[in-house]
């Protein structure tokens, strides 16, 4: 995935015409363009990075406490207060991983970084990492590295270790170098590198450190040590371009849910129905007289054992009688039998409510059923069904 790496001018002079210079990285990091452009007619990458001015980020070597989250948060400004000259309030501090409970806390204007972000998004810029201009200076062991630009200047002593530096002459090294080589003590580098016009005779007598014309300039960019787009700068999880794929992945996954499952529901029924039409067709090939078949398992399993009993006489106690005029009371209705028992020359079947959702259908279907010899009554949906004189 490539990745534009967007250095942007000191805060307060960005505007929406601007130019400022880029890099285009490709997945390895290595730099693969360099340019510069306004902000609108910048590449669009799939990623990109800013590298804020030196002179806006000022860093901070500090002792955290063991806090984490939202606490931490809110101790990074108490923690960063001392070292800062204007209101604390508006400053957004971030911290680098802590090492042996120490750490380096980056501090920026909170209005102006704010500001910055709000020109890009307007330029279809949405940044995914900020670093400060100091720490992508290169390293080599044992040397600092100093970079000369445009009205200021930035050093980097170590991995977390730089500054802003002020501008001077070509002759003359910034007075920031001069303090931080005597505070650095035992720690002073072996050779200083500059980028930019510098005369290094000149710098190395005033300084008592030899110095470098930097090599040339760097292939690859190292990843940033430090994340300045921490808490409420840091890239929103609900953003709905970063969740586009995996909820219309969801969505199909969904839709195919509830196709299958109809397609199921669908084939169930299509199998049921063949299987009672079978039924039917092997109840009706056993007993060819009776003239419906309202539940084939259970009208199959009297008459077999009517047979066994040899009891296929017209009693009109017994149960295929009875089946026949009650199929018959119901043969206007459809398929409306949901279950069906006969015991001791009683019958009970339990009837889809659409049979029996008037007075007028129960009184008729009892009618009916009085005009064959039988005594019918109701129990909500249930229809107790028995031979005229066999007892309550």
């Amino acid at each position: 995935m490539k990745t534009l790496r967007l250095r942007l001018c000191p805060l307060a002079e960005l505007g929406a015409e601007t130019p400022l210079d880029y890099d285009v990285l490709d997945e390895r990091r290595r730099i693969a363009q360099t340019d510069r452009a306004v902000p609108g007619a910048l590449p669009r990458l799939p990623r990109t990075e800013i590298v804020i001015a030196a002179p806006d980020v000022l860093l901070i070597d500090a002792a955290l406490p063991p806090l984490s989250g939202a606490r931490l948060r809110a101790a990074l400004q108490a923690v960063a207060e001392p070292h800062i000259l204007t209101d604390a309030a508006n400053a957004h501090v971030a911290a680098s991983k802590r090492l042996s409970g120490k750490a380096t806390l980056a501090v920026v204007d909170r209005v102006l970084l704010q500001r910055a972000l709000e020109l890009l998004k307007r330029a279809k810029i949405v940044p995914a990492s900020a670093t400060p201009e100091q720490l992508t200076l290169p390293l080599a062991e044992g040397r600092w590295r100093v970079r000369l630009q445009g009205g200021y200047g930035c050093l980097r002593m170590s991995e977390l270790r730089a500054i802003a530096c002020s501008s001077t002459s070509a002759a003359e090294p910034p007075l920031e170098l001069r303090l931080a080589l005597e505070q650095a003590g035992d720690g002073r580098p072996q050779a200083i590198e500059v980028e930019g016009d510098c005369d290094t005779g000149a710098w190395a007598s005033a300084l008592g450190v030899p110095v470098l014309a930097a090599a040339a300039a760097p292939t690859r960019a190292e990843p940033a040590p430090l994340e300045l787009l921490q808490y409420e700068f840091g890239p929103r999880v609900a953003d709905w371009r970063a969740w586009r794929v995996p909820v219309t992945l969801a969505a199909l996954c969904v839709l195919t849910w509830i196709v299958g499952l109809n397609l199921d529901a669908w084939r169930m029924v299509r199998e049921e129905r063949a299987i009672r039409a079978r039924m039917e067709t092997t109840f009706r090939q056993a007993f060819p007289r009776v003239p419906v078949v309202l539940d084939p398992v259970a009208q199959m399993r009297r008459g077999v054992s009517d047979l066994r009993g040899g009891a296929g006489s017209a009693d009109p106690r017994d149960f295929l009688p009875v089946a026949a005029n009650l199929a018959r009371a119901l043969a206007s209705q459809g398929d409306v039998v949901r279950t069906l028992d006969f015991r001791e020359q009683v019958m009970r079947v339990e009837l889809e409510a659409r049979a029996i959702d008037t007075p007028q259908k129960r009184e008729a279907l009892v009618a009916g059923l009085a005009g064959a010899g039988l005594d019918a009554s109701f129990a909500e949906n249930t229809l107790t069904v028995r031979p005229k004189g066999s007892g309550s």
